[in-house]
């Protein structure tokens, strides 16, 4: 028990610490240069490919396979659209931004801080105010009154914008905040580099923290298909239900109730449906490790991970995709329970050192 709660506590400081860093997609510098800097002491080779993927790599005896596990460091977010001359900045989205949840935020620009503004009550007729807003009616105050004091600021067009929401903790072992889609998945690959550091490996692992997730897949892409591993191992977080907002929906994923694992997300060009073998490999590895698992079908739109990604790149990756439930999706209170986390974790870490065959992850018995 006192095991369980030090792993907690190591989980939560770590995703303090990566969600406090501010890196919306096409800009995620400083979580790149920071995983970069925990992943060195702890692989044999680190590299930055020219998109800004990162690799983290443990060398496995010859022959044996090539594991990537991936997680992507990009959190949705905005860049400047255009700086007026009063000193104001529109917004370009980047990723499923909801403008909705923006209004009256607090935010950072390329290092200052700002926030959207929201205009008061007392000027907005009643029928305004049941209105939503759209990204372009939404602006950003930096406190000055032109655009040569925005330049003095060294802001500029195309510069990242980031709600400020520190993590916070709940009761127990849960946390909200920005940014846990997908600093979350970065923690466990973070430990599980530490967990297997000095142990021998029955593969080549390579750790992939992936770029520009959230606006198509696109580090996912070009990195799988460049390291063309014989499985790739997708952590991400995942919608959850349970809150009075969804209980007319099927959807049966919670948190606190250990990893999450779909058979399907979403439909159409970028979905993923998990075949049969492959479900059945994750839900071995998790009964081995005595770990937490729900199986959880999303209806309508739901949700893609690099899954989708890396399993139709270089000829086709065996893929498996194990996730981390989260509450809010895409706001700045996204919303985990650690002990998921330490699942997700376990999961992942058993089926490192225990890889399936292709036999197991065959499409039909052969």
């Amino acid at each position: 028990m006192q095991q369980d709660q030090e792993l907690l506590q190591a989980l939560h400081a770590d995703l303090a610490e990566l969600t406090a860093l501010h890196a919306p997609s096409g800009a995620e510098q400083p979580v790149i240069a920071r995983l970069r800097e925990l992943f060195t002491p702890l692989a044999d080779e680190v590299s930055v490919d020219h998109m800004g993927n990162l690799t983290a790599v443990r060398a496995g005896v010859a022959g044996a396979p090539h594991i990537v596990v991936s997680a992507h460091a990009d959190e949705i977010g905005a860049m400047v659209a255009n700086i007026e001359p009063d000193g104001f900045l529109r917004l370009f989205p980047l990723g499923g931004v909801q403008p909705r949840l923006l209004e009256g935020r607090a935010v950072w620009v390329a290092g200052h801080p700002g926030v959207i503004g929201a205009r008061s009550g007392h000027l907005t007729s009643q029928a305004e105010q049941r209105q939503g807003v759209a990204i372009t009616d939404l602006y950003v105050d930096l406190g000055v009154d032109s655009a040569a004091e925005v330049e003095a600021l060294g802001v500029q067009i195309g510069d990242p914008v980031v709600v400020i929401s520190e993590l916070r903790s709940l009761s127990g072992s849960r946390v909200a905040g920005k940014g846990i889609d997908n600093r979350a998945s970065c923690v466990i690959l973070l430990h599980l580099l530490r967990r297997l550091q000095g142990r021998a490996l029955p593969c080549r692992l390579t750790a992939l923290v992936a770029v520009q997730e959230e606006v198509g897949l696109r580090g996912a892409k070009v990195a799988y298909e460049r390291l063309h591993p014989d499985l790739a191992i997708v952590i991400d977080t995942f919608p959850a239900a349970g809150t009075p907002d969804t209980r007319n929906t099927s959807y049966a994923a919670r948190i606190g109730r250990g990893a999450l694992i779909t058979p399907a997300t979403a439909s159409g060009e970028h979905g993923f449906l998990v075949p049969r073998a492959a479900r059945q490999v994750m839900i071995e590895a998790a009964q081995r490790a005595s770990a937490p698992y729900q199986l959880a079908v999303i209806s309508g739109h739901g949700s893609v991970t690099d899954a989708a990604a890396a399993h139709l790149v270089a000829g086709g990756i065996a893929t498996l995709e194990v996730k981390i439930p989260r509450r809010y999706s895409h706001s700045p209170v996204e919303l985990v329970d650690l002990r998921d986390l330490a699942a997700v974790l376990a999961i992942v870490e058993e089926l490192v050192l225990h890889p399936p065959t292709k036999e197991q992850l065959a499409f039909v018995d052969e």
